[in-house]
Protein backbone atom coordinates (compact mmCIF):
# COMPACT_ATOMS: atom_id res chain seq x y z
CA UNK A 1 0.00 0.00 0.00
CA UNK A 2 1.17 3.13 -0.80
CA UNK A 3 1.38 5.26 2.65
CA UNK A 4 -1.18 8.06 3.40
CA UNK A 5 -2.74 10.31 5.80
CA UNK A 6 -6.18 10.12 7.23
CA UNK A 7 -8.11 13.69 7.49
CA UNK A 8 -9.83 14.59 10.34
CA UNK A 9 -13.14 16.05 8.40
CA UNK A 10 -15.85 13.61 9.36
CA UNK A 11 -17.93 14.97 5.69
CA UNK A 12 -16.39 15.91 2.14
CA UNK A 13 -15.62 19.47 1.45
CA UNK A 14 -19.04 21.05 0.45
CA UNK A 15 -17.14 23.67 -1.88
CA UNK A 16 -17.12 21.08 -4.46
CA UNK A 17 -19.92 20.72 -6.60
CA UNK A 18 -21.24 17.63 -8.58
CA UNK A 19 -23.10 18.69 -11.92
CA UNK A 20 -22.74 15.39 -13.72
CA UNK A 21 -25.70 14.74 -15.88
CA UNK A 22 -25.85 11.20 -15.61
CA UNK A 23 -28.52 10.12 -12.97
CA UNK A 24 -27.27 6.50 -12.74
CA UNK A 25 -24.26 7.14 -10.32
CA UNK A 26 -24.52 7.53 -6.37
CA UNK A 27 -22.37 10.91 -6.37
CA UNK A 28 -25.02 12.62 -9.18
CA UNK A 29 -28.27 11.91 -7.36
CA UNK A 30 -28.85 15.24 -5.90
CA UNK A 31 -27.75 17.45 -8.82
CA UNK A 32 -28.68 18.44 -12.70
CA UNK A 33 -27.62 19.30 -15.45
CA UNK A 34 -28.05 19.94 -19.10
CA UNK A 35 -27.81 17.22 -21.69
CA UNK A 36 -24.98 18.61 -23.22
CA UNK A 37 -22.94 17.88 -20.46
CA UNK A 38 -23.39 14.39 -21.34
CA UNK A 39 -21.29 14.54 -24.84
CA UNK A 40 -18.83 17.43 -24.21
CA UNK A 41 -15.87 18.32 -22.09
CA UNK A 42 -15.76 21.68 -23.25
CA UNK A 43 -19.35 22.70 -23.21
CA UNK A 44 -19.24 21.37 -19.39
CA UNK A 45 -16.12 23.63 -18.27
CA UNK A 46 -17.82 26.64 -20.26
CA UNK A 47 -20.86 26.04 -17.83
CA UNK A 48 -18.62 26.40 -14.94
CA UNK A 49 -17.40 29.58 -15.91
CA UNK A 50 -13.78 28.79 -14.96
CA UNK A 51 -11.04 29.11 -16.93
CA UNK A 52 -7.88 28.70 -14.47
CA UNK A 53 -7.45 25.98 -11.78
CA UNK A 54 -6.32 22.21 -11.69
CA UNK A 55 -8.12 19.80 -13.86
CA UNK A 56 -8.93 16.66 -13.37
CA UNK A 57 -9.77 13.73 -16.30
CA UNK A 58 -10.79 9.81 -16.35
CA UNK A 59 -9.99 8.06 -19.36
CA UNK A 60 -11.19 4.86 -20.59
CA UNK A 61 -8.11 3.80 -23.32
CA UNK A 62 -5.93 0.93 -22.06
CA UNK A 63 -3.36 3.35 -20.56
CA UNK A 64 -5.75 5.43 -18.83
CA UNK A 65 -7.47 2.37 -17.32
CA UNK A 66 -4.28 1.26 -15.70
CA UNK A 67 -3.24 4.65 -14.08
CA UNK A 68 -6.67 4.44 -12.35
CA UNK A 69 -6.27 1.42 -11.23
CA UNK A 70 -3.10 1.93 -10.03
CA UNK A 71 -4.10 4.36 -7.62
CA UNK A 72 -6.82 2.23 -6.10
CA UNK A 73 -4.06 1.73 -3.79
CA UNK A 74 -4.60 5.38 -2.13
CA UNK A 75 -8.39 4.39 -1.85
CA UNK A 76 -9.87 2.38 1.54
CA UNK A 77 -12.02 0.44 -1.00
CA UNK A 78 -9.02 -0.55 -3.24
CA UNK A 79 -11.37 0.31 -6.21
CA UNK A 80 -9.92 2.16 -9.00
CA UNK A 81 -9.76 6.01 -9.12
CA UNK A 82 -11.90 7.97 -11.17
CA UNK A 83 -8.61 9.95 -12.70
CA UNK A 84 -5.56 9.38 -14.71
CA UNK A 85 -4.52 12.78 -15.72
CA UNK A 86 -3.89 16.08 -14.07
CA UNK A 87 -3.29 19.32 -15.75
CA UNK A 88 -3.34 22.90 -15.60
CA UNK A 89 -5.43 25.02 -17.11
CA UNK A 90 -4.07 28.25 -18.98
CA UNK A 91 -7.58 29.04 -20.29
CA UNK A 92 -11.02 28.19 -21.22
CA UNK A 93 -9.16 25.71 -24.04
CA UNK A 94 -5.64 24.49 -23.01
CA UNK A 95 -3.84 23.34 -20.20
CA UNK A 96 -0.43 22.29 -19.73
CA UNK A 97 0.07 18.55 -18.97
CA UNK A 98 2.26 15.34 -19.09
CA UNK A 99 0.47 13.30 -20.80
CA UNK A 100 1.62 9.74 -21.00
CA UNK A 101 -0.65 8.63 -24.19
CA UNK A 102 0.47 11.42 -26.69
CA UNK A 103 4.03 12.32 -26.28
CA UNK A 104 5.81 14.33 -27.84
CA UNK A 105 8.42 14.10 -30.43
CA UNK A 106 11.38 11.81 -28.17
CA UNK A 107 14.03 14.55 -28.54
CA UNK A 108 11.63 17.24 -27.56
CA UNK A 109 10.94 15.17 -24.38
CA UNK A 110 13.96 16.36 -22.54
CA UNK A 111 13.89 19.81 -23.83
CA UNK A 112 10.54 20.59 -22.50
CA UNK A 113 11.07 18.37 -19.52
CA UNK A 114 8.35 16.28 -21.01
CA UNK A 115 5.68 19.34 -20.58
CA UNK A 116 2.85 19.58 -22.78
CA UNK A 117 0.38 22.17 -24.34
CA UNK A 118 -2.71 20.13 -24.28
CA UNK A 119 -5.63 21.36 -26.27
CA UNK A 120 -9.29 20.32 -24.39
CA UNK A 121 -10.72 19.69 -27.53
CA UNK A 122 -8.83 16.59 -27.75
CA UNK A 123 -10.41 15.60 -24.52
CA UNK A 124 -13.81 16.84 -25.25
CA UNK A 125 -15.40 13.51 -25.98
CA UNK A 126 -17.18 12.37 -23.05
CA UNK A 127 -16.91 8.62 -24.48
CA UNK A 128 -13.44 8.45 -24.17
CA UNK A 129 -12.96 10.80 -20.94
CA UNK A 130 -16.29 10.32 -18.83
CA UNK A 131 -14.97 11.94 -15.81
CA UNK A 132 -14.12 15.73 -15.63
CA UNK A 133 -13.18 18.29 -12.98
CA UNK A 134 -11.76 21.54 -12.16
CA UNK A 135 -10.59 22.79 -8.81
CA UNK A 136 -8.70 25.81 -7.23
CA UNK A 137 -6.62 25.61 -4.57
CA UNK A 138 -5.30 29.09 -4.41
CA UNK A 139 -7.12 32.68 -5.17
CA UNK A 140 -4.24 34.16 -7.53
CA UNK A 141 -3.25 31.22 -10.41
CA UNK A 142 -0.46 33.89 -11.58
CA UNK A 143 2.47 32.31 -9.17
CA UNK A 144 1.09 28.99 -9.83
CA UNK A 145 1.53 29.07 -13.81
CA UNK A 146 4.57 31.24 -13.24
CA UNK A 147 6.29 28.62 -11.55
CA UNK A 148 5.46 26.02 -15.49
CA UNK A 149 8.23 27.56 -17.21
CA UNK A 150 10.48 26.75 -13.82
CA UNK A 151 9.49 23.82 -14.34
CA UNK A 152 10.10 23.28 -18.35
CA UNK A 153 13.59 24.80 -17.91
CA UNK A 154 15.26 23.00 -15.10
CA UNK A 155 14.82 19.54 -15.00
CA UNK A 156 16.40 20.01 -11.52
CA UNK A 157 13.61 20.99 -10.04
CA UNK A 158 11.40 17.75 -10.97
CA UNK A 159 13.19 15.60 -13.52
CA UNK A 160 9.47 14.42 -15.06
CA UNK A 161 11.06 12.12 -17.99
CA UNK A 162 12.71 9.48 -15.08
CA UNK A 163 8.70 9.65 -14.14
CA UNK A 164 7.51 8.92 -17.80
CA UNK A 165 9.81 6.29 -18.48
CA UNK A 166 8.47 3.61 -15.57
CA UNK A 167 5.28 4.35 -15.96
CA UNK A 168 5.20 4.03 -19.76
CA UNK A 169 6.78 0.59 -19.06
CA UNK A 170 3.66 -0.23 -16.70
CA UNK A 171 0.74 0.52 -19.08
CA UNK A 172 2.59 -0.80 -22.16
CA UNK A 173 3.37 -4.04 -20.04
CA UNK A 174 6.81 -3.77 -20.90
CA UNK A 175 9.86 -3.88 -18.58
CA UNK A 176 9.65 -4.72 -14.41
CA UNK A 177 5.58 -4.22 -15.16
CA UNK A 178 5.16 -3.23 -11.63
CA UNK A 179 2.63 -0.31 -10.06
CA UNK A 180 5.20 2.92 -9.77
CA UNK A 181 3.32 4.13 -7.20
CA UNK A 182 4.14 1.30 -5.19
CA UNK A 183 8.14 2.38 -5.75
CA UNK A 184 7.47 5.95 -4.86
CA UNK A 185 7.08 7.01 -8.32
CA UNK A 186 4.48 9.38 -8.94
CA UNK A 187 1.82 9.77 -11.78
CA UNK A 188 4.07 12.36 -14.68
CA UNK A 189 1.34 14.64 -14.81
CA UNK A 190 0.27 15.18 -10.90
CA UNK A 191 3.81 15.49 -9.77
CA UNK A 192 3.93 18.45 -12.39
CA UNK A 193 0.51 20.05 -10.93
CA UNK A 194 2.11 19.26 -7.30
CA UNK A 195 5.35 20.72 -8.14
CA UNK A 196 3.95 23.98 -9.42
CA UNK A 197 1.44 24.49 -6.70
CA UNK A 198 4.47 23.97 -4.38
CA UNK A 199 6.84 26.24 -5.55
CA UNK A 200 3.84 29.03 -5.53
CA UNK A 201 3.95 28.08 -1.82
CA UNK A 202 0.69 25.75 -1.74
CA UNK A 203 0.32 22.21 -0.62
CA UNK A 204 -1.08 20.13 -2.48
CA UNK A 205 -1.28 16.62 -0.98
CA UNK A 206 -0.86 16.68 2.88
CA UNK A 207 -2.57 13.09 3.18
CA UNK A 208 0.42 11.69 0.64
CA UNK A 209 3.04 10.46 3.34
CA UNK A 210 5.64 10.53 0.18
CA UNK A 211 6.72 11.56 -3.20
CA UNK A 212 4.09 9.74 -5.02
CA UNK A 213 1.86 12.09 -6.21
CA UNK A 214 -0.92 11.18 -8.62
CA UNK A 215 -4.54 12.61 -9.67
CA UNK A 216 -6.34 10.46 -6.97
CA UNK A 217 -4.25 12.29 -4.12
CA UNK A 218 -4.95 15.25 -5.28
CA UNK A 219 -8.81 14.56 -5.18
CA UNK A 220 -8.85 13.28 -2.02
CA UNK A 221 -7.41 16.44 -0.60
CA UNK A 222 -10.08 18.78 -2.26
CA UNK A 223 -12.60 16.80 -1.15
CA UNK A 224 -11.27 15.56 2.21
CA UNK A 225 -8.70 17.93 3.37
CA UNK A 226 -11.00 21.41 3.78
CA UNK A 227 -10.22 22.01 7.46
CA UNK A 228 -6.59 21.35 6.96
CA UNK A 229 -6.68 24.55 4.18
CA UNK A 230 -9.19 26.61 6.43
CA UNK A 231 -6.09 26.89 9.09
CA UNK A 232 -3.04 28.69 9.00
CA UNK A 233 -0.22 27.20 6.42
CA UNK A 234 3.38 28.95 7.94
CA UNK A 235 4.76 31.90 6.32
CA UNK A 236 3.75 33.37 3.35
CA UNK A 237 5.51 35.90 0.69
CA UNK A 238 4.36 38.03 -2.08
CA UNK A 239 5.08 35.45 -4.59
CA UNK A 240 3.14 33.15 -2.97
CA UNK A 241 -0.30 32.25 -4.15
CA UNK A 242 -3.06 33.13 -2.04
CA UNK A 243 -4.21 29.57 -0.79
CA UNK A 244 -7.65 29.15 -0.30
CA UNK A 245 -10.25 26.15 0.66
CA UNK A 246 -10.77 24.06 -2.47
CA UNK A 247 -13.44 24.83 -4.31
CA UNK A 248 -15.13 23.83 -7.61
CA UNK A 249 -16.84 21.58 -9.99
CA UNK A 250 -16.66 17.90 -11.06
CA UNK A 251 -18.86 15.50 -13.37
CA UNK A 252 -18.33 11.44 -12.63
CA UNK A 253 -19.89 9.63 -15.34
CA UNK A 254 -17.77 6.44 -15.12
CA UNK A 255 -17.45 5.95 -11.29
CA UNK A 256 -16.20 2.02 -12.20
CA UNK A 257 -13.13 2.12 -14.20
CA UNK A 258 -14.21 0.61 -17.48
CA UNK A 259 -12.00 0.05 -21.00
CA UNK A 260 -13.54 0.94 -24.41
CA UNK A 261 -10.87 0.14 -26.69
CA UNK A 262 -10.23 1.18 -30.14
CA UNK A 263 -12.93 -0.87 -31.86
CA UNK A 264 -15.47 -0.51 -29.16
CA UNK A 265 -18.17 1.86 -28.85
CA UNK A 266 -20.76 2.78 -26.02
CA UNK A 267 -24.31 2.15 -26.50
CA UNK A 268 -26.24 3.02 -23.43
CA UNK A 269 -25.02 2.25 -20.62
CA UNK A 270 -23.09 -0.73 -22.32
CA UNK A 271 -19.47 -1.28 -23.85
CA UNK A 272 -19.46 -3.23 -27.50
CA UNK A 273 -17.77 -3.90 -30.63
CA UNK A 274 -17.96 -1.56 -32.84
CA UNK A 275 -20.16 -2.86 -35.94
CA UNK A 276 -18.35 -0.82 -38.77
CA UNK A 277 -14.98 -0.50 -36.97
CA UNK A 278 -12.48 0.01 -39.79
CA UNK A 279 -8.61 -1.27 -40.18
CA UNK A 280 -5.70 1.34 -40.05
CA UNK A 281 -3.10 0.96 -42.23
CA UNK A 282 -1.12 -0.85 -40.58
CA UNK A 283 -3.65 -3.53 -40.09
CA UNK A 284 -4.18 -3.46 -43.67
CA UNK A 285 -0.71 -3.70 -44.29
CA UNK A 286 -0.09 -6.69 -42.02
CA UNK A 287 -3.31 -8.40 -43.66
CA UNK A 288 -1.89 -8.13 -47.49
CA UNK A 289 0.96 -9.46 -46.35
CA UNK A 290 -0.59 -12.48 -44.45
CA UNK A 291 -2.67 -12.85 -47.65
CA UNK A 292 0.30 -12.69 -49.99
CA UNK A 293 2.45 -15.71 -47.71
CA UNK A 294 -0.42 -17.59 -47.38
CA UNK A 295 -1.09 -17.91 -51.38
CA UNK A 296 2.35 -18.86 -52.00
CA UNK A 297 2.47 -21.33 -49.35
CA UNK A 298 -1.00 -22.85 -51.60
CA UNK A 299 1.41 -22.05 -54.68
CA UNK A 300 4.10 -24.58 -53.01
CA UNK A 301 2.18 -26.99 -51.58
CA UNK A 302 0.26 -27.58 -54.75
CA UNK A 303 1.22 -31.06 -56.55
CA UNK A 304 3.44 -30.13 -59.94
CA UNK A 305 2.89 -32.36 -62.57
CA UNK A 306 5.48 -34.95 -63.77
CA UNK A 307 8.03 -33.64 -66.55
CA UNK A 308 9.27 -35.46 -69.33
CA UNK A 309 12.12 -37.55 -69.68
CA UNK A 310 15.46 -36.20 -72.22
CA UNK A 311 15.91 -39.96 -73.39
CA UNK A 312 11.83 -40.10 -74.46
CA UNK A 313 12.60 -36.64 -76.25
CA UNK A 314 15.66 -37.96 -78.42
CA UNK A 315 14.20 -41.34 -78.96
CA UNK A 316 11.19 -39.25 -80.93
CA UNK A 317 13.61 -37.22 -82.66
CA UNK A 318 15.17 -40.51 -84.23
CA UNK A 319 11.61 -42.36 -85.20
CA UNK A 320 11.40 -38.83 -87.25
Amino acid sequence: MTPTRNSSATEPNKRLKDTAADRSTAESLSTAGPAAHQTSNIRWLQDTGLTEGIILLGGTSVAHFRVRNAQAQLRNDLTPSYWSLAGLLIDGSRFVSVPLDRLDESSLVPVRNGVQLCPLADYDDTTRFPNIAVLRFTKNSGPVLGSVCRVILQRSIIDLPSLILPWLGYIWGAGQQTNPLLLGVGVPSAAFVETAHGMAGVELTPGLASAASCPEAIWQSAKWWHDFYAGPRGVQNKDHARGIIPEGFYAIRQPAAAVIGPKDEKRGGEIVARADSRKGELEILCDETLAEAQAAASREARPQPAKKSSARKRGRKSAK
